[in-house]
């Protein structure tokens, strides 16, 4: 449809807005005021530009995630090299499941250390990943244990904890928690934690728990049971 038909169609008022602004000159591509603009608009572009990275995500543990993203698909691409090559194939891709281990201890610890409770619910989730955590990420765990103010992630950290239960650092740490804690759920996870592990030495505080009428019902004959459950094994 040409603009003079187009015109025609419309209705009357619209027709006359139509042709005033038909009647606005155009300005030139080099008239000062869009050059004006048009420097305004680029500086405020760069200086945008200038304050954040130009792709990389501030956030640690996104930066993380990418890395892993990342080292995966250089494993992915590993398994497909030429089988001449397969000493030092072996070689490179033990040491990128190394690395990655590394990127999700980091991710994990980040995680655990953020405000709010659903990114710390995910690093302790992301600490299940770890074949064989250090240190620093089972201190995390007690310390999440220990400390937290949300009830769910002190639950999600004694399930983290229950495939290292071997270790004597989580049994003492385990076992320090239960003296501490006073959510009726954490008590009684911690004292099925203490009797699936058989840890002997919790045996008195279970006692005090279920003997110590200011303890939940609940809890004192969980405790109860529990050392029950001690006595038949």
């Amino acid at each position: 449809m040409h603009d003079e038909d187009f015109r025609n169609e419309l209705p009357d008022d619209l027709r006359i807005l139509w042709d005033q602004l038909d009647s606005i000159p155009d300005e030139t591509a080099n008239s000062p005021a869009m050059k004006i603009r048009f420097n305004a608009m680029l500086d405020a572009y760069q200086q945008k530009m200038d304050r954040s990275p130009r792709w990389w995500p501030l956030q640690p543990a996104i930066q993380v995630v990418i890395a892993i993203l990342l080292l995966a698909a250089g494993l992915t691409i590993g398994r497909y090299l030429p089988q001449s090559r397969s000493q030092q194939q072996s070689t490179d891709l033990n040491q990128l499941r190394r690395e990655v281990g590394d990127l999700r201890e980091i991710v994990a610890l980040s995680l655990m250390q953020q405000q709010s409770a659903t990114e710390r619910l995910r690093g302790v989730g992301w600490s299940n990943q770890i074949e064989d955590p250090d240190s620093k990420v089972l201190s995390a765990l007690l310390d999440t244990l220990m400390h937290d103010s949300n009830v769910n992630v002190r639950l999600a950290a004694i399930d983290a904890l229950r495939r290292f239960g071997a270790r004597q650092a989580v049994r003492r740490g385990a076992l320090q928690a239960l003296t501490q804690q006073e959510s009726p759920l954490v008590q009684v996870a911690l004292i099925d934690f203490m009797v699936e592990l058989q840890e002997k030495e919790s045996i008195g505080t279970l006692q005090k728990l279920a003997h110590d009428d200011r303890v939940d019902e609940p809890v004192r004959r969980r405790a109860a049971l529990g050392i029950h459950d001690f006595q038949q094994r």
